[in-house]
């Protein structure tokens, strides 16, 4: 009798070691799924550094994402037409919205990504209030805010060149990896800004 009571107890707890393990199982896959659900594209712009790192994964998260390119850039005029940084306006990061051919644009050509940071009609061209520059940032030209090639003049991302009036200049070749890779339209891009 107790040969058949502890043989019973024993099947009892395999079932229950086994119920657990099979849940334990279907979470991670279900964990997996959401994860990888949840991936996208999105950059890291390390603005004083003039680095921009491109990944794929958790956006905002590096730990669970894998970095795909760094990019050497150039950024907007510290203390005069700075790359906003969302945080100063209640954000986390800034999406990446649209994308053109800028093959026309002088100062732009190849590709423009377009950043949804607010813009003005007027001076400054840009959110306001906001405060890094002394008071008020003047971003000297209208239009928007985004990622943009040099026209073949690599000069502009030299340390020697005070850079942009707040958006970010890429190398055209790597302006125009950005421009195939991104659906800005089909896919959440989101644009995190560290001053670092």
């Amino acid at each position: 009798m107790k040969k058949i009571l502890i043989v019973g107890i024993f099947l009892f707890l395999g079932t229950i070691v086994a119920s657990l393990y099979q849940a334990k199982t279907i979470r991670d896959k279900q964990n997996a799924l959401s994860k990888k659900a949840k991936s996208s594209h999105w950059l890291l712009l390390k603005r004083k550094s003039n680095v921009e790192l491109l990944y794929f994964g958790r956006p905002g998260n590096e730990k669970e994402s894998r970095l795909m390119k760094t990019f050497k850039v150039n950024v907007g005029i510290d203390k005069e037409s700075p790359t906003p940084l969302p945080q100063l306006l209640g954000r986390d990061y800034w999406l990446i919205i649209d994308k053109v051919q800028a093959k026309d644009n002088l100062e732009t050509a190849p590709f423009f990504l377009t950043l949804d940071i607010p813009v003005s009609e007027g001076e400054p061209y840009g959110p306001t209030p906001y405060l890094e520059c002394d008071g008020q940032c003047n971003w000297v030209l209208p239009g928007y805010f985004g990622l943009h090639g040099v026209n073949g003049d690599e000069s502009k991302l030299s340390s020697e060149d005070p850079g942009s009036s707040g958006c970010v200049r890429h190398r055209d070749e790597d302006i125009a990896y950005l421009y195939k890779l991104f659906e800005p339209k089909k896919e959440e891009i989101r644009y995190y800004v560290e001053n670092i």
